[in-house]
Protein backbone atom coordinates (compact mmCIF):
# COMPACT_ATOMS: atom_id res chain seq x y z
CA UNK A 1 0.00 0.00 0.00
CA UNK A 2 1.15 3.51 -0.81
CA UNK A 3 -0.12 5.94 1.83
CA UNK A 4 -0.50 9.65 2.50
CA UNK A 5 -1.17 11.05 5.96
CA UNK A 6 -1.21 14.23 8.00
CA UNK A 7 1.61 13.79 10.50
CA UNK A 8 0.21 16.37 12.90
CA UNK A 9 -2.69 14.00 13.60
CA UNK A 10 -0.43 11.15 14.68
CA UNK A 11 2.27 10.49 17.28
CA UNK A 12 4.54 9.10 14.57
CA UNK A 13 4.29 6.01 12.40
CA UNK A 14 5.35 3.16 14.70
CA UNK A 15 2.96 1.67 17.24
CA UNK A 16 3.21 3.12 20.75
CA UNK A 17 1.02 2.09 23.70
CA UNK A 18 -1.74 4.59 24.40
CA UNK A 19 -0.91 6.85 21.44
CA UNK A 20 -2.56 7.33 18.04
CA UNK A 21 -0.02 6.27 15.43
CA UNK A 22 -0.30 5.43 11.73
CA UNK A 23 0.72 1.81 12.20
CA UNK A 24 -1.53 1.37 15.20
CA UNK A 25 -4.54 2.74 13.33
CA UNK A 26 -3.94 0.60 10.23
CA UNK A 27 -3.47 -2.59 12.21
CA UNK A 28 -6.61 -1.92 14.26
CA UNK A 29 -8.67 -1.35 11.12
CA UNK A 30 -7.34 -4.52 9.49
CA UNK A 31 -7.80 -6.75 12.54
CA UNK A 32 -11.17 -8.14 11.46
CA UNK A 33 -10.45 -8.29 7.75
CA UNK A 34 -6.89 -9.67 7.88
CA UNK A 35 -6.51 -11.42 11.27
CA UNK A 36 -3.41 -13.32 10.11
CA UNK A 37 -1.50 -10.20 9.05
CA UNK A 38 2.23 -10.98 9.16
CA UNK A 39 5.61 -9.88 7.77
CA UNK A 40 4.59 -6.25 8.31
CA UNK A 41 7.12 -3.77 6.89
CA UNK A 42 7.29 -0.02 6.28
CA UNK A 43 9.43 1.84 3.76
CA UNK A 44 10.44 4.70 6.02
CA UNK A 45 9.39 5.36 9.60
CA UNK A 46 8.29 8.93 10.29
CA UNK A 47 8.43 10.78 13.61
CA UNK A 48 5.63 12.64 15.35
CA UNK A 49 4.40 15.50 13.19
CA UNK A 50 6.13 14.36 9.96
CA UNK A 51 3.83 13.97 6.94
CA UNK A 52 3.85 11.48 4.07
CA UNK A 53 2.59 11.56 0.51
CA UNK A 54 4.43 8.44 -0.59
CA UNK A 55 4.79 6.09 2.38
CA UNK A 56 4.76 2.35 1.59
CA UNK A 57 3.81 -0.62 3.76
CA UNK A 58 3.72 -4.31 2.92
CA UNK A 59 2.39 -7.39 4.68
CA UNK A 60 1.37 -10.98 4.02
CA UNK A 61 -1.91 -12.78 4.57
CA UNK A 62 -3.21 -16.19 3.57
CA UNK A 63 -6.67 -14.72 3.01
CA UNK A 64 -7.78 -13.91 -0.53
CA UNK A 65 -8.97 -10.42 0.38
CA UNK A 66 -9.60 -8.07 -2.58
CA UNK A 67 -7.19 -5.11 -2.36
CA UNK A 68 -10.10 -2.68 -2.75
CA UNK A 69 -11.59 -3.99 0.51
CA UNK A 70 -8.29 -3.59 2.29
CA UNK A 71 -8.00 0.02 1.07
CA UNK A 72 -11.56 0.81 2.18
CA UNK A 73 -10.88 -0.61 5.64
CA UNK A 74 -7.58 1.21 6.10
CA UNK A 75 -8.78 4.63 4.90
CA UNK A 76 -12.57 5.03 5.01
CA UNK A 77 -13.99 7.95 3.06
CA UNK A 78 -14.76 9.96 6.21
CA UNK A 79 -11.13 9.93 7.46
CA UNK A 80 -9.32 13.16 6.44
CA UNK A 81 -6.02 12.13 8.07
CA UNK A 82 -5.08 9.00 6.12
CA UNK A 83 -5.42 7.98 2.45
CA UNK A 84 -4.49 4.91 0.42
CA UNK A 85 -3.01 6.16 -2.86
CA UNK A 86 -2.35 2.74 -4.36
CA UNK A 87 -2.68 -0.90 -3.34
CA UNK A 88 -1.65 -4.06 -5.19
CA UNK A 89 -0.52 -7.64 -4.80
CA UNK A 90 3.24 -8.09 -5.14
CA UNK A 91 5.74 -10.94 -5.35
CA UNK A 92 6.45 -12.76 -2.11
CA UNK A 93 10.02 -11.51 -2.04
CA UNK A 94 8.93 -7.86 -1.89
CA UNK A 95 9.66 -6.06 1.40
CA UNK A 96 8.69 -2.40 1.89
CA UNK A 97 11.89 -1.63 3.79
CA UNK A 98 14.58 -3.91 2.37
CA UNK A 99 13.46 -3.74 -1.27
CA UNK A 100 13.68 0.08 -1.28
CA UNK A 101 16.49 1.58 -3.36
CA UNK A 102 15.91 5.24 -2.51
CA UNK A 103 13.91 7.50 -0.19
CA UNK A 104 12.97 11.08 -1.01
CA UNK A 105 12.03 13.81 1.46
CA UNK A 106 10.95 17.41 1.01
CA UNK A 107 11.18 20.05 3.71
CA UNK A 108 9.17 23.28 3.46
CA UNK A 109 10.76 26.11 5.45
CA UNK A 110 8.29 28.96 5.99
CA UNK A 111 9.73 30.69 9.06
CA UNK A 112 11.33 33.90 7.84
CA UNK A 113 12.23 32.79 4.33
CA UNK A 114 15.49 34.34 3.16
CA UNK A 115 15.05 33.76 -0.56
CA UNK A 116 18.33 35.47 -1.34
CA UNK A 117 20.04 32.51 0.38
CA UNK A 118 19.08 30.10 -2.42
CA UNK A 119 22.48 30.14 -4.21
CA UNK A 120 24.39 29.75 -0.94
CA UNK A 121 22.13 26.90 0.22
CA UNK A 122 22.64 25.03 -3.04
CA UNK A 123 26.41 25.44 -2.80
CA UNK A 124 26.38 24.08 0.75
CA UNK A 125 24.20 21.06 -0.01
CA UNK A 126 25.66 20.01 -3.38
CA UNK A 127 28.90 18.56 -1.87
CA UNK A 128 26.84 16.15 0.27
CA UNK A 129 26.01 14.00 -2.76
CA UNK A 130 27.86 10.73 -2.29
CA UNK A 131 28.53 8.38 0.64
CA UNK A 132 29.45 10.03 3.95
CA UNK A 133 29.37 9.44 7.69
CA UNK A 134 26.39 11.53 8.86
CA UNK A 135 26.97 11.10 12.60
CA UNK A 136 27.09 14.88 13.11
CA UNK A 137 23.68 15.31 11.45
CA UNK A 138 21.87 12.44 13.19
CA UNK A 139 20.07 12.20 16.50
CA UNK A 140 19.20 9.20 18.70
CA UNK A 141 21.05 6.67 16.55
CA UNK A 142 20.73 3.15 18.05
CA UNK A 143 23.99 1.71 19.36
CA UNK A 144 25.89 -0.30 16.78
CA UNK A 145 23.96 1.13 13.80
CA UNK A 146 26.01 2.34 10.84
CA UNK A 147 25.92 6.10 10.34
CA UNK A 148 27.16 6.06 6.73
CA UNK A 149 24.55 6.97 4.12
CA UNK A 150 24.65 7.67 0.37
CA UNK A 151 22.93 10.89 -0.70
CA UNK A 152 21.75 10.73 -4.31
CA UNK A 153 20.55 14.30 -4.93
CA UNK A 154 19.85 17.61 -3.22
CA UNK A 155 17.96 20.71 -4.33
CA UNK A 156 16.56 23.94 -2.89
CA UNK A 157 13.97 26.09 -4.63
CA UNK A 158 11.13 28.53 -4.03
CA UNK A 159 7.70 27.01 -3.35
CA UNK A 160 4.33 27.65 -1.77
CA UNK A 161 2.54 25.51 0.79
CA UNK A 162 -0.76 26.30 2.50
CA UNK A 163 -0.74 29.64 0.65
CA UNK A 164 2.59 30.57 2.25
CA UNK A 165 5.89 31.22 0.53
CA UNK A 166 8.53 28.64 1.39
CA UNK A 167 12.01 27.38 0.72
CA UNK A 168 11.65 23.78 -0.43
CA UNK A 169 14.56 21.46 0.32
CA UNK A 170 14.57 18.12 -1.56
CA UNK A 171 16.95 15.39 -0.44
CA UNK A 172 17.12 11.87 -1.88
CA UNK A 173 19.23 9.10 -0.40
CA UNK A 174 19.42 5.34 -0.18
CA UNK A 175 18.45 5.75 3.47
CA UNK A 176 18.42 8.28 6.29
CA UNK A 177 19.34 8.43 9.96
CA UNK A 178 16.88 9.71 12.55
CA UNK A 179 16.22 13.44 12.14
CA UNK A 180 18.98 13.69 9.51
CA UNK A 181 16.96 15.79 7.05
CA UNK A 182 15.69 18.18 9.71
CA UNK A 183 19.20 18.74 11.10
CA UNK A 184 20.61 19.22 7.59
CA UNK A 185 17.98 21.86 6.78
CA UNK A 186 18.47 23.77 10.02
CA UNK A 187 22.27 23.64 9.79
CA UNK A 188 22.35 24.65 6.12
CA UNK A 189 20.19 27.69 6.88
CA UNK A 190 22.38 28.65 9.85
CA UNK A 191 25.58 28.39 7.84
CA UNK A 192 24.18 30.16 4.77
CA UNK A 193 23.10 33.10 6.93
CA UNK A 194 26.58 33.21 8.44
CA UNK A 195 28.17 33.37 4.98
CA UNK A 196 29.95 30.03 5.35
CA UNK A 197 32.07 28.57 2.55
CA UNK A 198 30.55 25.86 0.30
CA UNK A 199 32.66 23.22 2.09
CA UNK A 200 31.25 24.02 5.53
CA UNK A 201 28.78 21.10 5.76
CA UNK A 202 31.51 18.69 4.66
CA UNK A 203 33.74 20.11 7.39
CA UNK A 204 30.99 19.49 9.97
CA UNK A 205 30.56 15.93 8.64
CA UNK A 206 34.24 15.28 9.21
CA UNK A 207 33.98 16.19 12.92
CA UNK A 208 31.30 13.54 13.68
CA UNK A 209 30.31 15.94 16.49
CA UNK A 210 26.56 16.43 16.92
CA UNK A 211 27.15 19.43 19.19
CA UNK A 212 28.37 21.44 16.18
CA UNK A 213 25.19 21.08 14.10
CA UNK A 214 21.91 22.93 14.61
CA UNK A 215 18.89 21.56 16.49
CA UNK A 216 16.45 19.81 14.13
CA UNK A 217 14.03 21.97 12.16
CA UNK A 218 10.38 21.52 13.29
CA UNK A 219 8.80 18.21 12.16
CA UNK A 220 5.69 19.73 10.58
CA UNK A 221 7.68 20.98 7.56
CA UNK A 222 8.93 17.51 6.59
CA UNK A 223 7.26 15.24 4.00
CA UNK A 224 8.21 11.73 2.93
CA UNK A 225 7.46 12.14 -0.77
CA UNK A 226 8.57 8.93 -2.46
CA UNK A 227 10.12 5.52 -1.92
CA UNK A 228 11.74 4.08 -5.03
CA UNK A 229 11.89 0.32 -5.64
Amino acid sequence: MELAYDGQRFAGFARQPGLRTVEGLIRARLAGLVPDLRSWAVGGRTDRGVHAVGQVVSFRTRRAVPPVRVAAAVAPADDPDLAVLDIRRVAGRFHAQFSARQRRYAYFWTDGCDFELLPALRRLLDPLVGRHDFTAFARDTPAGRSTRRRVVATDVRLARIDERAALRFDIAAEGFLRRQVRVLVATALREARAGASPSRLLELLATCDRRLTAPPAPPDGLYLTKIVY
